[in-house]
């Protein structure tokens, strides 16, 4: 893996993680920025980041495999955008995240096959950064959006049934500015 690569992608889970544990400034902000600039590398630079022929890259490697790593790059991209949008608790968060891993679901079983026919050291490489971004992104979408709220707003109970009761019934109005003023309150109160 590559350092900026492993910089941005386990300073982003520790961001979360400590997000979940306690409410620091500009949290929301930084998770989306090491998030968020860790899909535009995968989405725009996956030859270069993948491609473990550094020399010559483009002469080496054959068209097949540049589709396989264009291919991968646009699937972990989405499935990287999926984990923020769920883990904030954006509209489609879950979506996001479910079409992505459908997409990475292939690439996986084919990246195994492969590996398992060669030992190549580009499916090993490939493999891992598959796992680690399919694991995260598996246990992201199987958690409830109420857990996630449970566990960032432990200590505000009155915010978090007022956002569950909204997320029951998000068309009344009546739960929305009891919600609202749940959170005026909490934002008050710190």
């Amino acid at each position: 893996m590559n350092k900026i690569e492993k910089i941005l992608g386990f300073g982003a889970i520790f961001l979360m993680i400590l997000r979940l544990i306690t409410d620091y400034p500009y949290s929301t902000l930084l998770i989306t920025l090491s998030t968020f600039i860790l899909s535009l590398i995968y989405f725009f630079f996956s030859f270069k980041l993948l491609n473990s022929n550094k020399k010559d890259s483009t002469e080496k490697t054959s068209s097949l495999k540049k589709n396989e790593m264009f291919l991968t790059g646009i699937t972990l991209s989405i499935v990287l955008i999926g984990i923020l949008f769920k883990f904030l608790r954006w509209p489609y968060g879950s979506f996001n995240l479910m079409f992505g891993l459908l997409f990475l679901i292939p690439i996986l079983i084919i990246t195994i096959f492969k590996f398992s026919k060669t030992k190549a050291e580009f499916y090993k490489n490939l493999l891992v950064r598959l796992l680690i971004i399919g694991v995260f992104g598996t246990l992201m979408l199987f958690t409830k959006d109420e857990t996630l709220l449970e566990m960032h707003y432990r200590d505000f109970p009155e915010y978090v049934e007022a956002e569950k009761n909204l997320m029951q019934d998000p068309m009344n109005k009546e739960l929305e500015r009891i919600a609202n003023e749940e959170r005026k309150k909490m934002l008050g109160s710190e």
